[in-house]
């Protein structure tokens, strides 16, 4: 004979049964080296934001200038 869940028995499985999925992955995440950008790739982009110049415009709405 099956038995008959009600609706609290089956909430608490489903839960406990995501919980236990949720936790496997972030296992399987956590053990994988997690990968950055480079330092170079990093001080690229600071440099550009440093070297970009954007002005209003009375004529135009902006202008975008890069001061190397």
């Amino acid at each position: 004979m099956k038995k008959v869940f009600t609706k609290n028995e089956n909430a608490l499985f489903t839960q406990f049964r995501l919980l236990s999925v949720e936790k496997d992955y972030c296992n399987e995440v956590m053990k994988e080296k997690i990968i950055g950008p480079k330092q170079t790739t990093i001080d690229n982009i600071l440099n550009y934001s440093k070297a970009l110049s954007i002005r209003e415009s009375s004529i135009i709405n902006h202008i975008e200038m890069v001061l190397n």
